[in-house]
């Protein structure tokens, strides 16, 4: 049985810098140099089974691929053009290119965790604010699944 030491006195939280987020189109990189924020989602549904005679439920999950978002700030045309690229192949019916990202976390003792995300899809969205504030864009993804790298 493997034992999960959730904070032991001492330990340092990461921060950003210790994180990598790269995106790779058909083992390409595409350069998103401006990320503000990332957020990965485990998507799951949980279900629950009650049977005759038992007091306490069953729990049973359903583990459905994972989706997200990352918000960056907008320096030049690299997310339209991802996105219209995406568009094209889809309504030619070519649709095959692999899109994927890896994420990384390093942590003070001197280990890392990587993973990769495959089998990819996105969507863009923008906010185009006042004088004051600066443009975004945010590229939602799904994907099928992650191996650890």
């Amino acid at each position: 049985m493997r034992i999960f030491n959730i904070k032991s006195a001492g330990d340092a939280s990461i921060r950003g810098h210790q994180t990598r987020f790269e995106m790779y189109r058909d083992g390409a990189p595409v350069v998103f140099n401006t990320i503000t924020n990332v957020q990965i989602n485990q998507d799951s549904n949980f279900s629950r089974s009650f049977y005759v005679g038992s007091p306490v439920p069953e729990g049973d999950q359903s583990i459905e691929g994972w989706s997200g978002q990352f918000d960056f700030e907008v320096k030049n045309a690299i997310a339209e053009e991802f996105i219209d690229a995406l568009i094209a192949n889809n309504l030619n019916g070519i649709g095959v290119t692999e899109d994927t990202f890896i994420d990384t976390e390093i942590y003070p003792d001197g280990t890392k965790a990587t993973y990769v995300y495959f089998d990819c899809q996105f969507s863009l969205s923008k906010t185009k604010p006042g004088l004051n504030e600066k443009v975004t864009k945010t590229i939602n993804f799904q994907s099928a699944g992650r191996l650890r790298v």
